[in-house]
């Protein structure tokens, strides 16, 4: 796995160019072979379509054609290309609605995904490993959030400064049951604004959202140092299905707490495809080196021209222990090439 190994040792998340794209594309050529060695179903999917690597990928453009595995199979069914002895972890995702999702992991796999992690907040300039800071994370707590792949993730986020005090939104209640606590939330933060110290935020972007809501319907207002940061991740809606925008989430979190747009970055991720789409300082999200996206047309699979929108679909080599390296999923979404960070 020479280039798979190459890649996930290059901590540049952003290093577009011309080797590091020959390197993914060698990548995606050994973990296909990979996954088709240790999955009879993956080599079934790929056999049925008839898939050559050297004959079909003749460049990067052409990676959308890796057959790819849809999302909702991992609700179903349980995919793995290692022996069961090897996998470590199990996450499911937070299960609001329909089926609950699923993905293993070894060891490799772990690591690459922590790798991922790691590289991409770097990139951004986003940590600081000699700060103190206080942190406030509107996700479950780590004996409450237990296999939720959520839980994990946002806590993950915390690793990138120092923790003077940290408090989780959610956690059990007197009867065992996950409660947000939202006055607890507001406790902290005004015990944070006088510590002096940054804030760091992680977590579901409803439950920051309606704490901050509730701050500025009482005319709150906080002014934590210029270092915070604010990392969202979740789905952008409220209990009673209304959405946030991100304009509006963004403008409430720079007047309550005066961090500004350009701190606040949100993160697009599944669980059955860990790696991280952070947001750049303009709100665009950005394709690291260790996957491709493309949007395609749903009833095709066909790959869409930039500014087209499609189906997501999500390829990366880094996972090992599911053959969950090409997928599509049920996000719609547009790829271009014209943020103001290129």
């Amino acid at each position: 796995m020479k280039y798979i190994e190459k890649i996930f040792k290059n901590a540049d998340a952003f290093g577009l160019n011309s080797e590091t794209r020959a390197d993914f594309i060698e990548a995606m050529r050994e973990a296909v072979d990979f996954h088709r060695s240790n999955s009879k179903i993956y080599d079934g999917i790929c056999s049925q379509h008839n898939f050559s690597f050297d004959r079909d990928i003749k460049g990067e453009s052409d990676l959308y054609k890796i057959p790819h595995i849809m999302v909702n199979v991992f609700k179903e069914m349980k995919l793995l290309s290692v022996p069961e002895s090897e996998i470590t972890l199990s996450f499911t995702s937070s299960g609001t609605t329909g089926s609950i999702s699923q993905t293993n992991l070894d060891n490799i796999t772990r690591e690459r995904q922590a790798f991922t992690r790691r590289s991409t907040v770097e990139s951004y300039n986003l940590a600081s490993y000699e700060e103190e800071v206080n942190y406030l994370c509107f996700s479950y707590d780590p004996e409450t959030g237990g296999a939720k792949g959520a839980a994990h993730t946002h806590t993950a986020y915390m690793g990138f400064a120092k923790a003077h005090e940290t408090f989780y939104a959610i956690s059990r209640d007197e009867k065992g049951e996950a409660k947000f606590k939202i006055n607890d939330c507001i406790a902290a933060l005004e015990r944070y604004s006088k510590s002096g110290l940054p804030l760091r935020i992680t977590g579901f972007p409803s439950f920051g959202y309606t704490t901050l809501k509730k701050l500025d319907e009482m005319e709150q207002r906080f002014s934590f140092p210029a270092s915070s940061v604010l990392f969202s991740g979740g789905g952008w809606k409220l209990p009673g299905g209304d959405p946030i925008s991100f304009d509006e989430y963004s403008g409430l979190v720079k007047r309550v707490l005066g961090i500004p747009r350009d701190r606040i970055r949100d993160v697009f991720g599944m669980i059955e495809h860990g790696i991280p789409y952070m947001t750049c300082g303009h709100g665009n999200f950005h394709v690291p080196i260790y996957s491709r996206v493309f949007a395609v047309d749903p009833a095709s699979a066909e790959n869409l021209p930039n500014g087209r929108t499609g189906l997501l679909k999500l390829i990366t080599p880094y996972i090992r222990s599911v053959p969950a390296i090409s997928i599509l999923s049920t996000d719609y979404g547009v790829v271009e090439n014209n943020c103001p960070c290129l």
